[in-house]
């Protein structure tokens, strides 16, 4: 975590494609080709929600020293409610389920913050971007 401008960017960066899915309908655009901005809203939130949990497993699997939670479980109890989600229901319930899942890995690195494994500054950007997350997803979810 010694590289601050290049994750904070790419923590950042990744915050981008959910406001853009929030505010692109005010711009008259409500879907790419097949696909409405609902749908790769919640394709999109999939996607980043299996690179925070991967990056817990790899903190889980190269951590010596005892952990807060075990993050191979916690981390599999968040990604399977949010597989289920994803694949058993729509895209509302998918993002539904993404709303409670960005908070609660902001916690799981909260108890890594706590432990020593993570900056206070890297436990900021991962605030900010699950903020930005959170309220374009709840943004999609009640305009329609």
């Amino acid at each position: 975590m010694e590289d601050r401008p290049v994750y904070s960017a790419l923590i950042l960066a990744g915050a981008i494609p959910f406001l853009a899915f929030a505010l692109l309908p005010a711009a008259g655009i409500e879907s790419f080709g097949r696909h409405s901005l609902h749908k790769l809203a919640a394709d999109y939130g999939f996607a980043i929600l299996c690179f925070l949990t991967g990056i817990h497993w790899a903190t889980q699997l190269y951590q010596r020293s005892a952990l807060p939670i075990n993050l191979f479980i916690g981390s599999n109890v968040v990604f399977l409610a949010v597989f289920i989600g994803y694949v058993a229901s729509g895209a509302r319930w998918a993002l539904a389920t993404q709303l409670v899942a960005f908070p609660l890995l902001l916690a799981v690195d909260y108890q890594l913050l706590q432990k020593g494994l993570i900056t206070q500054h890297y436990l900021g950007m991962r605030f900010i971007a699950t903020a930005v997350a959170c309220f374009s997803i709840l943004f999609i979810l009640t305009s329609g």
